[in-house]
This record gives C-alpha cells, structure tokens and sequence, in this order.
C-alpha cells in the first residue's frame, strides 16, 4: 500500500510541474533566466518519473533516481545563482555568497559523477550504502536555503513582490528534503513515509511557484489564469479539504463515540455538508474570498476583459419583461458586489427620478431637483462619490452639499454618475458592499468607464423607443387620413339621399335604396372606427375574396350617383387574398373619380378578366381624361387634388399604396376628351392541395 501512495505522490508532482513548464514555453523569449527557470522546472517532472517508478520496488534508491535527483539539484542551484547574480552587483559578492554558490554547485554535481560511475561500474547500491551521498543531500538542501535566503534578502521591495512566493516554495522543498535525508542519515534507513509524502509536498509548493511565475516581468505571457478559474478552483480546493476534515472528524466520532458513535458520526457528516452549501451560496462569503484573492494573489483588482464582456453581455440580455434600466443597474451592483441600489433618471426638466430599484423600495417617490449641487458636482466633475469619504473629509468634494435624507441613509455608498459625453444622463445609487473591501482608484476607473457605456445603452433605448412610438403615431395618422376621406365619400353618399329625401320620400323603392344606403355607411364607418381603435394595423392579406361579388358590392353603392356603373364581362371564381374592405374602398374610390370626371349622360364600365395567373380588373370612363403630365406628377402625389376644398387628394395614394402591398399594381391610359381607363392588376389566389 506504501508503495502505491508513493507511485501516487510523485506522479501528481510529475503531472503539475509537466503543466506548469508547457505554460512556460509559451512564456520566454530567448532571456537567459526564462530559459533556466524552464530547466528548473522540467528537471523536477523527469525526476519525479523515475522516483513514481522507483516507488515501485522495496529499494526506492536507484541509480537512476540518485543521478536524475542530483541532476536535479545542479540546475535548481544553476537558477538561484543566476538569479541571485541578476540581483547584485558583482562588486558587492561576498565570501559567504561564494563559497554557498560553491557548494551547492559543487556538491551535487561532484556526487552526480561518482553515482554514475558507480552504475556504468555495476556496482550495487545498497538501501542506504555510501552514507556520503546521504550526507551530499543534506548539504545540498542547506546550501540551497542559504541560496534562496540571499535571493529574498537582495530583493528589492517591488522585487521581493513578485519572488517571495518562489522562495517560500523552494524553501518547503529544500526544508522537506532536508529533514528527509537527516532522518535517513541519523537512523540508517529510509523512512517510507517521509518519502512517499514528498511527492505531496512538492505539489503543494507548486502554485507558490506558479504564482512567482505570473508575478515575473521579464517572462513574457501569451498564456494567463483567469480570476474566475482562480477563484472556482480555490472553492474547489477548499471544499475538499473542507470535507476532508469533516470526514476525519466523523471517523473520529465513529471510533471514539462508543455506542452512540455511529448516531454521531452520520450526523455530524451531513450538518457539515449543510454548513458548507450554506457557505457556498452565501454572498458575503463569496465576495470575501474574491477580496482575498485580489488582494493577496493576483496584479490587478479586476480582470477587465470579464469586467467588460460581464457588462455588454448583462446589457445586450433584455427581454420583453425586463427592462434595460434593470440589467443597466444589476451590472454595475455586481461589480462592487452589492446587495442593492437604485438607478435615477431626468424624467423632466426640474428633476432626477429613480427608474429602477433592486433592494432599495426605501427610494421610491424620492427626487433631486436639477438645481441641486450633487447634479451640477457630477456634471462638471464626473467623479464617483464615496459617502463614507464625504463624511469623514467632506473638503475633498469642494462644495457638493448632499440631501439630508441621502446623508441620514447609512446604506448608500457610492453615487455613480452615467455621463453622456459631457451632459450628466443620470446616476447610481450603490448600496455598501457585502464584504468591506478597499476602494481605490480601479474602483473608480472600473465604475467611470462602466457608467458611461450604461447612458450610451439607455440613451440608445429611449431613442429607440421615441422613433418607434413616433413611427406609430406615423401610421395612425396616415390610417386615420384613409379613414377620413373614406368618410368624406360617405358622407356625400348620405347628403345625397338627403338632398333627394324632400322629392322622393313618399317612393317605397327610394326609401329603400335609402336605408340600404345607410345601413351600408353605418356598416362601413363601424369597420372603421374599429381599425382606428386598433391603430390602423390592418393586415393587408387577410382574407380568400370573390372579386366578382366584390364588383357588384362596389357597383350597388355606386348607383346612387351618375353616371351609375355597370358590369360589362364577369368572369366568374377568381379570386384573391387580401382586406376586402380595404379593396372595396379602392375600387370604389377609382368608380368614384371616374363618375366625377364623367357626365351624366356618359358611361363607367368595369371588366374582371384573368391573365395567366393574376386578376385584371379595369374600369373605364369616357370623362374629360389627364395630361400624361398630370399622371407622372401630381396622380399618385399624396395631398395634391384639383378638386378644391372638396378633395383631400390621397384617394389615388391610398389606392396604389393598397395594392402593392398586395404585390400588384396599377396602370393608367388616359386621353384628354375622350376618357381614362385604370386596370388593377393582382395576383390570383392559389390553392395548397393537401398533398404538397
């Protein structure tokens, strides 16, 4: 079993120095230290093979392993010298600083011959055997500290930041090894434990290395840790390291708790998992182990790539149930990791109003006039508030004079302001922290930048918003311009039987033409007046209509006026898809003209015919005719009419705005004198057999 846990120990070691040197390929640039450093770290992984394959056999001293462990020590001695030599000036090297360096270079390398002598020779290494080469590791591990104390000693201040992590891991393994190799030389044996933990030991070390290495500027990078991977794998590690002492604990109940024990055991297992979920979700525990890390393993306080893409992608996530202001809101709070807060606006020209509110109901109904200093201090300032700091030194913010209720509010930390440009769009109101935590200048610069990418993305919305609440107002207004002459043309219906009511009123057959009459304008302007409630959506292809009764619908409530229309060839199951009210409109309207611009005793004519696959529908007139100039210029021009106050000029407008949306089209042939002709073209409807 001991020598499994050692094939274990040194493989693990093996496999994260191995993870550890491929970064650093891809790290250095042809400088001398870089290139040691890579050595250091790639003689530790081949070491630590063959000591994972020497753990195999009772003797766990090989040739093979003295050797590669002695090889090991050489270049690990070559790194600290180098580095030691690239901290002082080679006018200060002292005699103790010589002579270290002769020794840990001398020792293991003089050691290094004598073992592979003894293997070419096949000579046979005892478990212990030469006892000198015991003694070898001992002063080898001393020099080695000596080595890496001098290196922490000549270290500058901004020096010793960035290699204190890798002298206290070589100081582990050197202080490890040390007290392995005196045990083995004191007791005459190798304590198996001591050796198999040793494997162990070097991978713990590892990330002190790992973080000198990301510490380092003369490496260059192209390979990085992120803060989040950072951050999930210290939860994971210690978690397990949690849980592993929390089933330690229950072992120990277990054995020691007598008849209860087992009771015990199970219990305390499962309130130590509930202990931890309840940590693990606990947004203060988190934000303070980001504090931790940020302040005690990483260069920067913020990883601004995620900084940034957590932003665009909180903002870019809006639903149709949630608002922009809210995500706008959320974001920045998650920065700072704050529980709540509030987002405030210019609803008007007198005040700032609050638009969204996470955790702070308490703000609702407030307002801060634009007359106020906080608005102008922001404006021409631009700087985030810290309220704790306007309390404590309220000279720094020159004459800002906060509102008694802001200041009485002991929860507000920060005001953020959303500059648009140079004009103060809004601000932020940001609740404390979860877990106090230094604020600083990245805070600052962090919240700046993120403020003024928040009043872009609101300023956008509201811009957005307007053009399309302006561009539905442009359709009402342009469906309440149809409905208004479609009115017009009922009315004249209407005043006609009137004007005729005084004459014919006692003719059964006129008083029913009359009521037909106004029974069809009252089902006509109730079909309208529903549109204009909806806001003139009306869906042009809608509905399977029969042109031909839709012809003699038109030709019926045409007849009242002269020259009445007729029908002159029908034929008979065409059809085609759209609005039929709106069609009937259309068509009436051009049956309409055409009797203004014919006489009384003149003819209107209509033809529905099919062409191929679409439907013609002309109707001809043998009025007073158009210029083709007329035609081309002022036909189809919207509130252009030569009827005077009488015409709103947007019939023929509606008409071809009409049936292109039905994918069809309108022609007109006219001759001044002798009359016009204007053919609807639309395509047919086409039935979809079930078997398509």
């Amino acid at each position: 079993m001991d020598l499994h846990i050692g094939i274990i120990s040194y493989s693990l070691t093996a496999f994260l120095f191995l993870v550890l040197s491929l970064l650093l390929i891809s790290r250095w640039r042809t400088r001398l230290n870089g290139i040691v450093f890579f050595l250091f770290i790639f003689s530790v992984v081949v070491w630590a093979v063959s000591a994972a394959y020497s753990s195999r056999f009772e003797y766990v001293i090989t040739h093979l392993t003295i050797s590669l462990e002695l090889f090991r020590n050489v270049i690990w001695s070559a790194f600290l010298i180098q580095l030691l030599a690239s901290l002082r000036n080679t006018e200060n090297v002292t005699p103790l600083y010589l002579l270290v360096s002769r020794i840990a270079w001398g020792v293991p390398l003089l050691m290094l011959v004598v073992t592979v002598y003894m293997g070419l020779a096949n000579q046979a290494v005892p478990f212990i055997g030469f006892d000198l080469r015991v003694l070898a590791h001992v002063i080898t591990a001393i020099a080695g500290l000596s080595l890496v104390e001098q290196v922490f000693r000549n270290a500058g201040h901004e020096q010793r930041w960035a290699l204190k992590f890798l002298c206290f891991g070589l100081a582990t393994m050197y202080v490890f090894d040390f007290y392995l190799y005196s045990d083995a030389l004191l007791f005459k044996r190798m304590d198996l434990e001591l050796w198999n933990a040793r494997g162990f030991v070097y991978a713990v070390a590892l990330p002190l290395i790992a973080i000198a290495v990301s510490r380092n500027p003369n490496v260059e990078s192209s390979v990085s840790v992120s803060r989040s991977a950072i951050f999930y794998t210290t939860a994971i590690v210690v978690t397990g390291l949690y849980l592993l002492i929390m089933s330690a604990g229950g072992f120990y109940l277990q054995a020691y708790g007598g008849e209860w024990g087992q009771v015990f055991a199970i219990a305390f297992v499962f309130s130590a998992i509930l202990f931890l979920l309840i940590l693990l979700f606990s947004g203060y525990v988190r934000a303070r182990v980001r504090v931790f890390i940020d302040k005690h393993f990483l260069d920067y306080k913020y990883d601004y790539r995620e900084q940034w893409l957590g932003l665009i992608r909180e903002l870019s996530s809006v639903g149709r149930d949630v608002k922009l202001e809210d995500k706008a809101l959320q974001a920045i709070l998650e920065m700072m990791d704050s529980p709540g807060g509030s987002l405030w606006v210019k609803k008007n020209a007198q005040a700032f109003s609050p638009v969204s509110l996470i955790g702070s109901d308490e703000m609702t109904g407030k307002l801060i006039n634009t007359d106020e200093t906080l608005v102008s201090f922001l404006e021409n300032w631009q700087w985030v508030i810290n309220l704790d700091e306007y309390l404590s030194e309220p000279d720094l913010y020159l004459e800002l004079t906060l509102p008694d209720w802001l200041i009485a509010d002991t929860q507000t930390w920060l005001i953020v302001p959303l500059m648009l440009q140079s004009r103060l769009y809004g601000f932020v109101l940001v609740k404390h922290a979860r877990a106090h935590r230094e604020f600083n200048w990245e805070d600052i610069d962090l919240l700046k930048t993120a403020g003024r990418q928040v009043a872009i993305h609101l300023a956008q919305n509201h811009s957005s918003l307007a053009l399309v609440q302006a561009r539905q107002f442009e359709a009402f207004n342009r469906f309440s311009a149809f409905v208004v002459h479609d009115l017009k043309n009922l009315v004249s219906q209407l005043a006609l039987v009137v004007k005729n009511a005084e004459k014919h009123k006692h003719n059964p057959a006129f008083m029913d033409d009359a009521i037909s009459t106004v029974d069809n304008a009252v089902e006509r302007m109730n079909r309208m007046l529903a549109q204009l409630r909806s806001g003139g959506e009306v869906t042009a292809l809608s509905h399977k209509i029969d042109l031909a009764a839709l012809l003699d619908t038109v030709v019926k409530e045409k007849s009242n006026l002269l020259p009445k229309p007729e029908i002159t060839t029908t034929a008979n199951n065409i059809f085609v898809k759209g609005n039929e009210e709106r069609l009937i409109s259309v068509i009436g309207h051009l049956v309409q003209n055409a009797q203004d611009a014919t006489a009384d005793d003149g003819f209107v004519r209509l033809r529905l015919q099919q062409v191929k696959n679409s439907a013609v529908i002309s109707i001809t007139d043998n009025g007073v005719g158009m210029e083709k100039s007329f035609i081309a210029d002022r036909l189809f021009k919207p509130f252009d009419t030569t009827k005077g106050l009488t015409g709103m000029g947007i019939g023929a407008y509606e008409s071809r705005s009409f049936i292109e949306e039905l994918n069809g089209s309108i022609e007109v042939d006219s001759t001044p004198g002798q009359g016009t002709t204007f053919t609807v073209t639309l395509p047919l409807y086409m039935e979809i057999s079930q078997g398509e």
